[in-house]
């Protein structure tokens, strides 16, 4: 693989994120509701006895698990399917690149600007604690940001599979909406559905839980910024006893770590092996 190659598909790729009017909107928008939740954080929440960074992140969460899956699976869905529809594609691998060099530029520079948005959203919520005064769990605050960038990369590669196996982008972005349901909407309600039908124990909880990113974010970010694991349920008291708080932190982001690279590694074979219309 060239590098040189994937820095300037990396580079085309950051500068049409950047004009792209949705991801405009996206990013002003999470900003802003960073901010506003900044100022309504005062309250009481699910997450009590915060303050500072602490209780700002945790009000964070919702905002997080709402827009970046989004816009990550979206994103990611139009990646390769827009330049099909488009013809472009075929233009691009007409260039001495490999279809490696061309996933590979893309996923970068997919990721990069939703890691500039997440950034920005969670460093002016940052910036408004200071000026406020607030103190609490900075280092909670940064790994909360941390996770969902990692969030990010596990459903932009989500998105990329779908991107691949799609031949339009408007089929794309229905799949990746209703992937998007199925990961955010119906994750807890599948979770408790499938709970009470088939009268699970607390350890299939467990694995039915961590299966999906969304929820693994949610148990790691809560994991990281309360020290009351019970919060978590009895599948989160079930999970820190069994693993150890730090075990069960490693366990979380392994499984973040897999959910990118597996669909990521699905991505390439499905657009390098199976698919050779580009060709």
């Amino acid at each position: 693989m060239d590098i040189r190659n994937v820095l300037i598909i990396t580079g085309k790729e950051m500068r049409e994120s950047i004009k792209n009017r949705w991801f405009v909107l996206y990013t002003v928008s999470f900003s802003a509701l960073a901010i506003l939740i900044l100022f309504i954080a005062g309250g009481g929440g699910e997450i009590a006895g915060f303050s500072g960074y602490g209780r700002t992140a945790a009000s964070l969460i919702n905002l997080v698990l709402l827009f970046v899956p989004l816009i990550a699976l979206v994103t990611g869905a139009i990646g390769i399917s827009n330049e099909r529809e488009n013809g472009t594609l075929h233009y691009l691998l007409s260039h001495p690149v490999t279809k490696a060099e061309v996933l590979t530029g893309k996923f970068i520079g997919v990721l990069v600007p939703i890691w500039f948005s997440i950034s920005l959203g969670f460093g002016l919520a940052g910036v408004g604690v200071a000026l406020k005064g607030g103190a609490g769990n900075v280092s909670g605050y940064i790994l909360t940001a941390l996770m969902s960038g990692l969030l990010a990369a596990a459903l932009l590669s989500v998105g990329f599979v779908v991107s691949v196996y799609s031949g339009k982008s408007s089929k794309a972005i229905g799949i990746s909406v209703f992937l998007w349901l199925v990961f955010i909407i119906l994750g807890d309600l599948g979770i408790m559905g499938t709970a009470a039908a088939m009268d699970l124990g607390i350890k299939q909880l467990f694995i039915l839980a961590v299966i999906n990113p969304a929820e693994v974010f949610k148990i790691s970010s809560v994991l990281i910024l309360s020290p009351r694991f019970e919060i978590l349920g009895p599948v989160g008291v079930y999970a820190v006893r069994t693993f150890g708080k730090e075990g069960l932190m490693i366990l979380l982001i392994s499984i973040m770590a897999l959910w990118t690279f597996i669909p990521l590694a699905l991505a390439y074979i499905s657009f390098s092996v199976l698919r050779r219309e580009e060709l």
